[in-house]
């Protein structure tokens, strides 16, 4: 029976179902889809634990570049505060403390400074030697 072109099954039925082939393809795609999406996240979240880390490397430079200038006004001058210096991460932690803005997230270990965000992206933070002519820097390891 036609009408207007459109051919109907016999009993007015209509057939409206997905064939399995159509709903296979269905499933792949949404598979391959969130397979992209989760990789990407996942990707994201590394790279903001080592943003995070590197805040914290900047944070802590900042407060020793302001312990030496504190260290160095006096009469003693930088002279005094290179004598004063420890590379040792337990003391020059507590040293800065006072310019430190979040002094409780870090940690002495391993011989190197450490936080949560630190050991999260695995990397330390060590204090370099001040040599002759060489200005202490905050190292990521």
């Amino acid at each position: 029976m036609t009408r207007m072109g459109h051919t109907r099954p016999m009993g007015g039925a209509s057939n409206l179902a997905f064939s399995l082939l159509e709903l296979l393809v269905v499933i792949a795609a949404i598979a391959i889809l969130s397979g992209l999406a989760v990789s990407y996240v996942g990707g994201t979240s590394e790279n903001s634990r080592l943003l995070v880390a590197r805040q914290q490397q900047v944070q802590l430079q900042t407060a020793l570049d302001a312990w030496i200038a504190a260290r160095s006004s006096g009469t003693a001058g930088l002279a005094g505060a290179k004598a004063v210096y420890s590379s040792d991460p337990a003391s020059m932690l507590s040293a800065l403390a006072p310019y430190l803005r979040e002094p409780g997230i870090f940690s002495s270990s391993g011989g190197g400074v450490s936080s949560a965000a630190l050991s999260g992206a695995g990397k330390t933070l060590q204090f370099s030697s001040w040599g002759d002519g060489s200005y202490p820097k905050v190292l990521m390891q």
